[in-house]
């Protein structure tokens, strides 16, 4: 049976009953015991555990063991994206990949691809838009054979990536058609088809995923617009293996959700046989007005917990990855971070497990929790 999700004030007065401090809701499991990584209490209940890493954050030695602690996979946060492995016509930079990828074997992690194509014009590489853009539709043929190019490049230098995220971002969320770009210009949808046959090809034992931003956002434009294109995608037998769903939190804290219609959306992704990872999850308190670090850390550790109680109640929900274990090495506090995300306070954003110092958050005890109270996969 399906548990409701608890608003903060509820969890506060189930810990003041249960005799807990009522500024520690999330007590009562992951922090009495004895400590554990995510990666060990995820995995007793079936379920993986991990981080985006960024390749240049590894000379850190201490951030280098914190993430070989606390995961079993690896995401690559930048480095396997297109525009970064090939920014050069003709020229590959893939020193920052193969980085990671020695890293995930020295310790024992799988590696995750992110991504083989992003469907944001800005988000590929310059060279090839501008090549795109010049086309006709009937010269389709010459995207495909460069999306070919790169495709068996990805599966032949980094055979051992576990699961690829084939495609990336795919839909508008505001409008839910097709975004606009070179791809879909030139291709329509079926670019979307052409990525993951051309995966499965070049990386035949690997997880396919369709990856999008989006939680539980009280407009169902965007997740209804994506339950049709999953419905498309496999009555056209495209070879999907599972949903990646980002979880970027902060976007809802503070502002209206819909819980039903998140469970109802994750019910329809069961019933298609689809597995699910949550693939880039973290929560910004941009939009929490109190500067007090404790209390911010303490809101979005509940609104964390409330998430992955709702959405861990689903059993193919198999996979937890952070979009940075830590706020010292957090794509939200980097310069080119838009300023309309940032906090008004001009504070750095606190949305991670850890700190700033590496020092474990409240929400590392929320994840933990979440872990521990969900149910058992087979």
């Amino acid at each position: 049976m399906m548990r409701p999700v608890l608003t903060r004030r509820e969890m506060l007065s189930g810990a003041i009953s249960a005799g807990l401090a009522v500024g520690s809701p999330f007590r009562s499991m992951a922090a009495a015991a004895p400590y554990k990584s995510l990666a060990t209490i995820a995995g007793a209940r079936g379920i993986s555990f991990g981080s985006a890493v960024s390749a240049r954050w590894l000379d850190d030695k201490k951030f280098a063991r914190l993430v070989a602690r606390e995961c079993d996979t690896i995401t690559a946060e930048n480095s396997l994206k297109w525009k970064y492995l090939e920014p050069e016509h003709n020229g590959r930079d893939s020193g920052p990949a193969k980085k990671l990828a020695k890293f995930a074997r020295s310790n024992g992690l799988a590696l995750r691809g992110h991504c083989f194509l992003w469907n944001h014009d800005e988000r590929m590489p310059a060279w090839l838009v501008e090549k795109m853009d010049g086309l006709p539709r009937d010269r389709r043929q010459r995207l495909a054979e460069r999306m070919w190019r790169h495709a068996a490049y990805l599966g032949r230098a980094f055979p051992e990536i576990t699961s690829w995220d084939a495609v990336n971002e795919a839909i508008d969320p505001r409008s839910g058609q097709i975004r606009a770009t070179a791809l879909n210009r030139l291709m329509g949808e079926r670019f979307i088809d052409l990525a993951f046959k051309m995966m499965k090809a070049k990386a035949p034992a690997a997880q396919l995923v369709y990856n999008d931003t989006m939680s539980w956002e009280a407009s169902p434009v965007h997740r209804n617009a994506l339950l049709r294109l999953l419905e498309r995608l496999l009555a056209r037998d495209v070879p999907i293996d599972a949903l990646g769903i980002q979880s970027h939190l902060g976007n809802t804290l503070g502002r209206p959700r819909d819980e039903v219609g998140w469970r109802l959306f994750l019910e329809e992704i069961a019933a298609m046989g689809l597995d699910v990872i949550v693939t880039e999850l973290d929560c910004s308190d941009r939009n929490i007005e109190n500067m007090d670090p404790e209390y911010r850390d303490e809101e979005t550790a509940a609104y964390t917990k409330a998430y992955l109680d709702l959405t861990l109640d689903f059993p193919n929900v198999k996979q937890i990855i952070t979009w940075s274990l830590a706020d010292q090495v957090s794509y939200m506090n980097r310069p080119g971070y838009p300023d309309y995300k940032r906090r008004t306070d001009e504070l750095p954003l606190r949305g991670h497990p850890y700190d700033e110092r590496l020092r474990p958050k409240k929400m590392r005890t929320a994840i933990a929790d979440a872990l521990l109270s969900a149910p058992l996969r087979r």
